[in-house]
């Protein structure tokens, strides 16, 4: 059986034209000429497209469209293909057409009940199960396995507000966000502190968190060792320009009782010092290299001190 695509190709080279030639005139690709020609309709995806291409193809020729048309039909596989398409089609608007008709208003509010009930059931259901687990807890200071030379150490809790925490043991005090703190006093070396929260009338539902803390002891460097204060202070005696009588008793012992030509003496005090000198004149005192005032009698020239140290300073009177 001649089919449409012999007709065309033999009267195209007929009348000595190339597929080129073809495809400038009639603005046609080569490729769907070929297509046409070869009766390779499948590689056509639209039906309006490859009869329009037949049409112009055989008009060009001076062929009869209507016969190269039949022609094409009774050879044209795609056309039943095109046909199961068409009802495949069909059926998805039948099956789209049926969905819209089961949502209907009461399928509407059928559904919406249903979702409203899920939901309050799901919400009860978990405040059942939070209910019955144990409490949040968050441990926000101090951080684990750290070192410190300080003897205690803020514990911060992050916690609902319904439950108690324990801090090693002791309650620790809460405020109103949910944050609960407390003071731990650490022991020299390594500190385990345990963070215990429970709700409150359910002892049976508790989380439990531990820090661990080393707490080393500062150690004091030779500097530091100087800065401290001698308990210890001196007293330094010093006669100048002529001789003077003194009595001198330090920490209730005698140091001097007599006439004492022009030098310097030095003694360490502890507590307190008094001293009497017939020429105040001549007579200086330091304590620690500050020089004490006297209160010296005018008339006589004789004064005396009574003086006591209080916080490593001399307080006479």
């Amino acid at each position: 059986m001649i089919t449409a695509g012999e007709v065309l190709k033999n009267k195209r080279e007929k009348l000595g034209k190339s597929l080129d030639i073809v495809s400038l005139d009639t603005k046609i690709q080569r490729r769907f000429l070929q297509y046409i020609e070869n009766n390779q309709f499948t590689y056509f995806d639209s039906e309006v497209f490859l009869t329009g291409f037949i049409k112009i193809y055989a008009k060009y020729l001076n062929l009869d469209v209507d016969k190269v048309l039949a022609l094409y039909r009774r050879s044209n596989p795609k056309k039943k293909i095109a046909t199961k398409v068409e009802a495949k089609d069909e059926k998805k608007k039948n099956k789209f057409k049926l969905n819209l008709d089961i949502l209907n208003p009461k399928t509407i509010m059928t559904l919406s009940i249903a979702i409203f009930l899920i939901t309050i059931i799901g919400y009860i259901a978990f405040q059942i199960y939070k209910f019955q687990s144990p409490p949040e807890l968050n441990i926000l200071e101090p951080r684990t396995d750290i070192e410190t030379t300080s003897e205690e150490i803020l514990v911060k809790v992050e916690s609902q507000t319904n439950v108690n925490i324990e801090i090693n043991g002791l309650p620790a005090e809460s405020s109103e966000d949910g944050i609960y703190e407390k003071t731990v006093k650490l022991n020299e070396g390594i500190n385990i502190i345990t963070v215990k929260a429970r709700k409150d009338g359910n002892n049976t539902l508790e989380s439990v968190e531990t820090r661990k803390i080393t707490y080393n002891v500062p150690t004091i460097s030779e500097e530091e060792v100087d800065e401290i204060p001698n308990e210890e202070g001196r007293i330094v005696l010093e006669i100048i320009d002529s001789p003077a009588w003194i009595r001198l008793d330090i920490d209730g012992e005698n140091k001097v009782t007599k006439v004492v030509e022009p030098s310097k003496q030095e003694f360490e005090i502890k507590e307190s010092l008094y001293i009497i000198t017939g020429r105040v004149s001549s007579t200086k005192l330091y304590y620690n290299n500050t020089e004490v005032e006297w209160k010296p009698n005018q008339t006589t020239g004789v004064a005396e001190l009574t003086c006591t140290i209080e916080n490593f300073s001399l307080q006479c009177e």
